[in-house]
């Protein structure tokens, strides 16, 4: 996680320091939850290996993807960890993932007592919301192919070991349609 926010160039190298001691490490292997619906979001991961997918039961409880996060990015149920209301959120491990996590209370005190982790707080806030933004856009204005390609470009490595029911349902489609997007890319 470290390294992931000293990339972004906006904390001075003594602040960034100020981390280290509020960092744990933790292995979820596969099936396993970070977080589960009804249970409000005390901490942001930082995946360090391994994929981690959010969804939601609709009304006839299905599951719905809405969001699958791979090595190097930030994970949470950021509604629930801003508001600390119950999420309805579920994010479970895909494959056995190792991940680097930061409570709440040790963010927010870093907030309190830092102008520069507080820039950096509404730094990252912004750029959740783009990349959420960016999902949206993609889903009005790119058809399916478009969006399983571009998934495949950029995490082709972990593509092929998860479930074609997991990528159908991440791109609104059915796994039928999905095997034949796959079949004609070939």
């Amino acid at each position: 996680m470290k390294k992931h926010f000293a990339s972004l160039n906006i904390l001075s190298p003594e602040e960034l320091d100020r981390i280290d001691p509020f960092l744990s490490q933790r292995k979820i292997k596969k099936g396993e939850f970070l977080i589960q619906s009804g249970n409000i979001c005390k901490e942001i991961a930082f995946i360090r290996s391994g994929v981690l997918r959010s969804y939601f039961i609709d009304g006839e409880g299905e599951e719905l993807i809405n969001c699958i996060t791979f090595e190097g990015e930030l994970m949470s149920a950021f509604s629930s960890f801003i508001t600390q209301v119950p999420t309805n959120e579920n994010i479970q491990a895909i494959l056995d993932t190792e991940i680097e996590v930061l409570q709440k209370t040790d963010l927010d005190y870093l907030y309190q007592t830092s102008a520069e982790w507080q820039e950096f707080g509404r730094i990252l806030t912004e750029m959740q919301y783009l990349k959420l933004e960016e999902r949206i856009i993609s889903f009005q204005n790119d058809d399916a192919t478009k969006r399983y390609m571009l998934l495949e470009k950029n995490n082709s490595e972990y593509v092929k070991h998860i479930p074609l029911h997991y990528i159908a349902s991440y791109l609104g489609i059915s796994t039928r349609h999905l095997t034949r997007i796959r079949k004609s890319l070939l």
